[in-house]
Formats: C-alpha cells, sequence, structure tokens
C-alpha cells in the first residue's frame, strides 16, 4: 500500500456506477475544484519561458547576422574606397562601425532575445562595440598585411580578416555581452 495520498474524484465515483444521470455528472463535476469553474476544462499548464536553443542554433543565428553584417561591411567599404576614393583602411573602420550597428539590433532582438541578461541595452550596445572595435585591432594590420604585403585586393583582405575573428567575437558575446543572467549570489549558511 502506497503512503501516498490522493484526492477523491467525485467524478471518477459517479462513473464507477452503472447508472447514473446527467444530474449526477454534473453534481460531481460542480464538487472537483478542476471543473467547478471552466466549462469543465482543466487550467492551461504553466509557461515556460523560452530559453533560446541550444548553442548550435544561436551559433547559426549569429552566422547569419554576421553574413548580413559582412555583406553590409563590404558594400560600404567598397562604396567609401571605390567611389570616394577614402584609404581603405579608414574605409574599413567606417564600414566596420556601420556594420556594428545593424549588428548589434539584430543580435540583440533575433540572436538572444530570449536571454535575461544583466545590464541594460545602452550597456550591451556599448560593450558590443568595444568588443567590435578592439576587433580592428586585430583586423586592420591584418588586412594592412593581406593587401600591402601580399598585394590581395582590399575586399578580399577586408573578407578575409572578418572570418579569422569570427570566433572570438562570437565567444565574447555569446559570454559576455548576452550572458545568461543568474539571480544573485547569495552566501550558504551554515
Amino acid at each position: 500500500m502506497s503512503s501516498e495520498i490522493r484526492p477523491i474524484n467525485p467524478l471518477t465515483e459517479v462513473l464507477a456506477r452503472r447508472q447514473y444521470s446527467q444530474e449526477s455528472l454534473y453534481r460531481a463535476a460542480l464538487k472537483d475544484t478542476r471543473f467547478s469553474s471552466g466549462f469543465g476544462m482543466l487550467p492551461p499548464p504553466p509557461r515556460k519561458p523560452k530559453t533560446g536553443g541550444s548553442i548550435a542554433w544561436i551559433l547559426i543565428k549569429f552566422g547569419f547576422v554576421g553574413g548580413l553584417g559582412i555583406f553590409l561591411n563590404q558594400s560600404v567599404l567598397f562604396l567609401l574606397t571605390g567611389f570616394y576614393g577614402l584609404y581603405f583602411l579608414i574605409g574599413a573602420i567606417l564600414s566596420s562601425q556601420a556594420a556594428v550597428a545593424v549588428n548589434f539590433v539584430l543580435n540583440n532582438f533575433l540572436v538572444f532575445r530570449s536571454r535575461d541578461t544583466a545590464g541594460g541595452l545602452v550597456r550591451k550596445a556599448l560593450l558590443f562595440n568595444a568588443v567590435s572595435s578592439s576587433d580592428l585591432l586585430l583586423r586592420i594590420p591584418l588586412l594592412f598585411g593581406l593587401t600591402a604585403a601580399l598585394g590581395i585586393p582590399y575586399l578580399w583582405s577586408n573578407l578575409a580578416s572578418i572570418f579569422l575573428t569570427f570566433g572570438g567575437r562570437f565567444m565574447v558575446s555569446e559570454k559576455k555581452i548576452w550572458a545568461k543572467h543568474v539571480g544573485p549570489i547569495t552566501p550558504a549558511s551554515h
């Protein structure tokens, strides 16, 4: 015999009898709190918040947003350097900043939207821009070396430098900018 106490279901008792009336079903339903308010419907199960998916799905979405950013970066770089004659390294910095702004918005509202993160939108935007700008510290010398030293066209060098630094940007974004928020840490009681 189980030590579990189960509540008595009035409907089960009525249905257990072979002969019952419609009135006895209604009376039993009114006694059962699950059926007395809601026209015989059980309450909906509690909703669990969306977790955002697996790290692979987040990486795919981050890569998609990054692909749009690369397209924007390359397009702005081509316009600034090819049409307006701006020096390719300055064009790379400006085009990178344009892509950073668009990528932040898309990452915040598409990739990491379900994360309850610590800090506000401005904090995340500043941190994202700081990471992306520090990324330029690696990309600009790489871009210069590939273009000036090896003679690779600046658009191809820019693309190579973006791909070579992709992993670092993702790790910082996933772990620092849109880190999953954990509640306050309380000291363990002894």
